[in-house]
């Protein structure tokens, strides 16, 4: 029998410790501080082949800084 997602995501926040939050973002902090200074570099050089591709690091970055935000910080979803 298949659980529903907002099962599985209850389950999977109420698993977690709250300190993972933090252990998964310190990490991707560092990866958007760097990616953010070697961009800053990149745009000075005007190299703009590796500027794309440190953007899509820096976007997806963020992307699952907020992913990770939005369903570890916001509790189980309501019933």
């Amino acid at each position: 029998m298949k659980k529903a997602p907002d099962e599985v995501v209850a389950k999977v926040q109420q698993s977690l410790p709250p300190l993972l939050l933090h252990d998964l973002r310190t990490p991707l902090s560092h990866i958007l501080g760097y990616s953010e200074l070697l961009l800053e570099e990149l745009k000075e050089k005007g190299n703009d082949d590796l500027i794309l591709y440190v953007e899509r690091i820096q976007n997806a970055g963020h992307q699952l800084l907020a992913l990770m935000e939005a369903n570890f910080k916001s509790g189980p979803p309501s019933t």
